[in-house]
């Protein structure tokens, strides 16, 4: 259960309303994405640059495999 969402700028005026409906719609499509693969969520690295290969071999050696 969602309750409505008022949000305000920075005057105190009401900018938008976020109904309990919408919210819901929003949580449950993001879990369907991230159960599917299209949204791995944040934090998660999909492909390493070999700048950042480079960078992780130098803090841990050996660590990655080539």
């Amino acid at each position: 259960m969602f309750y409505e969402v008022r949000i305000y700028n920075a005057k105190k005026e009401l900018k938008k309303i976020l109904s309990s409906q919408e919210l819901s719609y929003r949580y449950w499509r993001r879990i369907k994405d991230q159960e599917l693969g299209l949204n791995p969520g944040p934090g998660k690295v999909k492909s390493l640059t070999n700048d950042l290969k480079r960078q992780l071999d130098a803090q841990i050696p050996g660590f990655l495999p080539y």
